[in-house]
């Protein structure tokens, strides 16, 4: 039940600062946005620090990228070893199994209770579509944190032909709290699992009723144009609250659904300049007694302002029949929400001063139009994004629509709409809308190029289309020279066959593709590493007589467990708790 007459100051009360979507590393080589992230996560921590909380909850894509550079990385440790690493007691037991809970980490202990660090206040959080796993051993920036004890990585999910979802258990007082973490997954495979009751939450064994079940994912939650999402109506009964990554529009305070609550914090940047970003931006004080729940939004002080606004110049009571007279009228406007936006300032000294100003602006006739881009150097050093601000097109219903076909005009309006979430769902959409028989694909599949698309755009490997393009030519090669009667007048007819098997078997191809990629990444890393070393030795051998390198490698394990001042007791299985082994008391979802 959410109550927002809970006593705040009861000492066994959990408190818990929810955030999600922080993006550290966005802009990172704009100079003028460059620190945004970084500002707002400082922020975010000393919020948690001023509110003498728990833990933190993050609930994924705490990085853009799940690559990020080496500065980025540097400037996250720091600010977590800031406000994290203290002498501050920890006040709540960590009760479930550990080796379970983290099987996935090199040191499967939770971070509070190692005693080679010395924890305040314990980060947990699942990873996100952003920082997610690649490569060989599938390993994300999360997982770097994880090693040197900042976060504990949990959610992350080893075998996806069945996810089995166990849940850390901690305990303060006589209030207990269940956490069940699921990191980002494709939403076309987890719409398949859960279809398939191949998804199942296990619940502690004995007093089950007693717990606070909360629900931590990072998946889609609204339906989009080509894209899945995680519908409300699979999270189980028994959980009462829902703590919703990915979505970066704010809606934090909680909503009821069929199971429980639903609490959406948002981002806390603005990673894209459409509507939904534009507002202000918020974390969540989670106060927890019992059953009950209070989530208290926190308005983010530090984060750049934003505006956005949609002008339709045939809606305008002013002359805007040249392109004069609306650049005059443009003008007037941002003159405008630039005197509002700077009365609305939060006073915080970190606060950036130049603001992101997003004008859509909707014509009917060609003698309106103007050089978007030009007209906004008038602004550089007044708006943070001047080269952008400024989008035209024209107004949609003069727009001719062809259904169930997409014409070089109409993709163009798709890539400037900023509600469109991801460039391959527009390159999917495209070539499987056209009726354009030169524009269809012959040789290579919609799937593998949307595919390559999304490794290049959200996983920075630029080398993701070249390696498609070379799997998928081989593969209809093979098929094609198979057959012994292949000639040049029946070749089509083989290639079409092809076609015809592999949209039956999309799934497997799309396994297939992330296969050949994950592969490609490990090879490339390799070969970096190797140039870096060869380097790195050439520079060895010009400033040593020694020319052997002596590399230190460290394989200790920690075996004890820290239990310093009412830390909780480590690595302990309780009577009252069963791990997802198949041995307690399991609930299977279904769609």
């Amino acid at each position: 039940m959410c109550s927002k007459a809970l006593a705040m100051d009861d000492s066994e009360n959990f408190k818990i600062l929810v955030a999600t979507d922080i993006h550290l590393g966005f802009e990172e080589k704009n100079l003028i946005r460059a620190d945004d992230t970084f500002n707002t996560f400082e922020e975010v921590l000393q919020l948690a620090v001023k509110h003498n909380v728990d833990f933190i909850l993050l609930a994924g894509d705490l990085f853009h990228v799940n690559q990020p550079s080496v500065t980025c990385i540097e400037r996250c440790i720091s600010l977590l070893r800031t406000y994290c690493l203290g002498d501050k007691p920890i006040n709540m037991e960590f009760v479930s199994d550990q080796a379970e809970i983290f099987k996935h980490c090199n040191h499967p202990i939770v971070n509070f209770e190692d005693q080679n660090l010395n924890v305040s206040i314990p980060v947990f959080s699942i990873h996100g579509n952003h920082d997610d796993p690649c490569g060989y051993r599938e390993i994300s920036c999360m997982d770097l944190l994880s090693s040197v004890g900042l976060i504990n990585y949990f959610g992350k999910q080893t075998n996806l032909q069945e996810l089995k979802i166990a849940p850390i258990l901690l305990q303060k007082g006589s209030n207990k709290i269940a956490l069940y973490g699921l990191s980002h997954i494709r939403d076309e495979r987890l719409e398949r699992l859960f279809r398939d009751r191949k998804v199942r939450m296990y619940c502690p064994q004995e007093n089950a009723d007693k717990w606070f079940n909360i629900f931590v994912c990072h998946q889609n939650r609204e339906k989009r144009p080509g894209t899945k999402h995680l519908s409300e109506n699979v999270i189980p009964d028994f959980i009462k609250l829902t703590i919703w990554g990915h979505e970066h529009k704010c809606l934090i305070d909680p909503v009821q659904s069929r199971s429980g609550y639903i609490s959406q914090p948002g981002s806390t940047v603005a990673t894209s300049m459409c509507e939904g970003e534009s507002g202000s931006k918020y974390v969540g004080l989670l106060t927890i007694k019992d059953l009950t729940f209070n989530m208290e939004p926190l308005e983010l002080k530090t984060v750049r302002q934003m505006h956005f606004e949609t002008i339709k110049l045939s809606e305008c009571d002013e002359d805007v029949s040249t392109s004069k007279k609306t650049q005059e009228f443009i003008r007037q406007k941002i003159e405008n929400i630039l005197l509002d936006l700077s009365l609305k300032r939060s006073g915080h000294p970190k606060q950036p001063i130049l603001p992101l100003i997003r004008l859509r602006i909707e014509y009917t006739s060609e003698t309106q139009h103007f050089n978007g881009i030009q007209f906004g150097q008038e602004y550089q050093d007044r708006v943070a994004n001047s080269n952008n601000m400024i989008l035209l097109r024209m107004e949609k219903k003069n727009i001719e629509k062809k259904p169930r076909c997409i014409d070089d005009d109409v993709l163009e309006n798709i890539v400037n709409d900023e509600e469109t979430e991801k460039i391959e769902h527009i390159v999917d959409q495209y070539f499987r809308t056209t009726s354009d028989v030169d524009k269809q694909l012959e040789l290579l599949s919609v799937n593998g190029m949307a595919e390559a698309i999304d490794w290049v755009v959200n996983k920075s490997f630029p080398e993701a289309i070249d390696t498609v393009v070379k799997h998928q030519m081989k593969k209809v090669y093979d098929y094609v020279t198979k057959h012994d009667d292949v000639c040049e007048e029946n070749i089509s007819e083989y290639i079409t066959s092809y076609h015809n098997v592999q949209i039956k078997k999309s799934t497997d191809e799309a396994c297939d593709i992330r296969k050949v990629l994950s592969s490609q990444i490990k090879t490339v890393t390799t070969t970096q590493s190797n140039e870096t070393q060869h380097n790195s030795d050439n520079e060895s051998k010009k400033s040593e007589s020694d020319d052997e390198q002596k590399i230190l490698l460290s394989s200790t394990k920690t075996s004890s467990t820290r239990s310093r001042g009412g830390r909780g007791r480590a690595g302990r299985v309780p009577k009252n708790y069963t791990s997802a082994k198949g041995r307690g008391r399991g609930t299977k979802l279904s769609f």
